[in-house]
């Protein structure tokens, strides 16, 4: 029984030589005892076929390149957890799924309130695969290195509001808002005294009641402008070209790669030549109503994805020099 298990860990560790991934991911896939994955891991790093580092409580797996070369390949996975966060950017999801579902990959989507939480899931290996803010996808890359971006999505869809009451700015952390923030005090736009960072839509919603400064996406702004606050700036005037950027899993083969890029490819084309059709869909895994998410599709624009421009400009503003930014480089596919 134990050199089965082996056997099998070792299998599936050999899709993934040279990468980094989650050590629960092993377990999960294969069905096995934490405590005895845990074990045959062990033995492999004695023999330095992988290499095991923790991040807080989460170990992550390196397993080195060409330990296992020819090791069989095991079966491919064809239903995958997608992350997405609650807002109205995605309105090309349901073309997204529709044409996975084409090629025989069911995906179970789950929706975060809190948009950092939805990149940490990723990195830990809770979710295959997640939209999320490309800020927090570059800020947690260099601690877990288990995931890459592979492709883009929209642009727009959030604004920088003000009420009188208060020199508070209120932003969601380590993401576009947070990104946006930075740039509009920095250009000396605004002026704040403070950051108050909320977790989620309720959260801001109790306490932005003060007034001040807020930076927030579709739909939450348009329940801010009834408390009285009023719209000072968007994407446009900050110069962001980018929000939410698709990341997979380092445990998405290759095959499964090169099927999710090519549907998120034609998923944003339909869209915009359709941009209407999904809301139906969309509404019903967000529970956001279709009239509000009508009002979305002229503020967010498809576009071709993040550069290694984008890496540079967001990373200055977190990482002007620890680590080195070579390292966030690699974050984006290299087939991207």
């Amino acid at each position: 029984m134990k050199s089965r298990v082996r056997e099998r860990v070792i299998e599936l560790l050999s899709e993934f030589e040279g990468k980094y991934i989650p050590q629960s991911y092993i377990h999960r896939s294969l069905k096995v005892s934490k405590s005895r994955v845990s074990e045959v891991l062990r033995e492999l790093e004695k023999e330095g076929l992988i290499q095991r580092v923790s991040v807080g409580r989460v170990n992550i797996v390196h397993i080195m390149p060409g330990a296992f070369r020819g090791a069989i390949e095991r079966a491919k996975a064809r239903e995958l957890k997608l992350g997405i966060v609650y807002s109205s950017e995605y309105l090309f999801l349901g073309f997204f799924v529709k044409g996975l579902l084409r090629n025989n990959i069911s995906v179970d989507v789950k929706v975060f309130k809190d948009s950092f939480e939805a990149t940490r899931q990723l990195a830990e290996g809770l979710v295959d695969m997640a939209f999320s803010p490309f800020v927090g996808q570059l800020y947690l890359y260099p601690a877990y290195r288990t995931y890459k971006v592979v492709g883009g999505g929209v642009k727009g869809g959030f604004r920088v509001l003000h009420k009188p009451g208060s020199e508070t700015i209120y932003s969601s952390m380590i993401s576009t808002m947070d990104y946006a923030r930075y740039l509009a005090l920095k250009m000396g736009i605004i002026e704040a005294s403070n950051t108050h960072y909320y977790k989620n839509p309720s959260q801001l919603m109790h306490a932005a009641k003060r007034g001040g400064y807020v930076v927030t996406w579709h739909p939450v702004y348009l329940e801010l402008s009834k408390l009285g606050y009023s719209t000072i700036l968007t994407h446009k005037d900050l110069g962001i070209e980018f929000c939410c950027t698709l990341a997979t899993l380092n445990t998405v083969t290759e095959d499964l790669l090169d099927t999710i890029r090519r549907s998120l490819v034609v998923a944003l084309e339909e869209y915009k030549r359709k941009p209407d059709e999904m809301l139906e869909y969309y509404s019903s895994i967000t529970g956001i109503a279709t009239s509000t998410l009508k009002t979305a599709i002229s503020e967010y624009h498809v576009v071709n994805g993040v550069h290694k421009k984008h890496v540079e400009n967001v990373v200055a503003s977190f990482a002007p020099v620890l680590p080195d930014r070579n390292i966030y480089r690699e974050l984006l596919y290299d087939k991207y």
